[in-house]
């Protein structure tokens, strides 16, 4: 009755029309709602509430209390069920790190902010050991992994990559 052409034109207006009215009303969501995954918020007032935590840790593991807020807010925005793949809480650790640091729980553990800063505050004790002072440099190392690095430097002992 119709032909081949006329029905793909028929079927390509249609799905045309569809495209535009979903442009349009995506363009209209806020970011939050076109994501399927859930954002990090930034939440002064759970950094207010970590504040206690993180003093602790840091005074623990003999870092300033500026790199520890540094490492949580790059990493989490002071979120302490924040999710990243194979990233865990506040300080983003992965729980084989974790476990390299001397966790024994499950995954879903380092969303405690205590445990996260426990074992990710004992991790980043050995960056900040490797920076020589520099927090940035700290920063980077967490970020990237400083095994090679504490390797090449004769630290794997000090930085708890090693037990000794």
């Amino acid at each position: 009755m119709f032909g081949k052409s006329f029905c793909a034109a028929i079927a390509l207006a249609f799905l045309s029309a569809c495209t535009t009215a979903n442009r349009e009303s995506v363009a209209n969501m806020s970011v939050s709602e076109t994501e399927s995954e859930p954002t990090v918020q930034a939440d002064a007032s759970g950094r207010e509430e970590l504040e206690p935590l993180i003093s602790h840790y840091a005074e623990k593991y003999e870092i300033p209390e500026s790199l520890l807020h540094r490492v949580v807010t790059r990493e989490s925005r002071y979120n302490p069920q924040a999710r990243n793949g194979p990233y865990w809480g506040l300080m983003q650790v992965r729980h084989d790190t974790a476990q390299s640091m001397g966790y024994q729980g499950p995954a879903s553990g380092l969303l405690d902010p205590s445990t996260n800063l426990e074992y990710a505050g004992r991790y980043l004790r050995g960056a900040w050991l490797l920076a020589d002072g520099s927090e940035s440099r700290a920063v980077g190392l967490y970020a990237s992994g400083y095994y090679y690095v504490a390797k090449k430097r004769g630290m794997l002992c000090e930085t708890g990559l090693r037990n000794c």
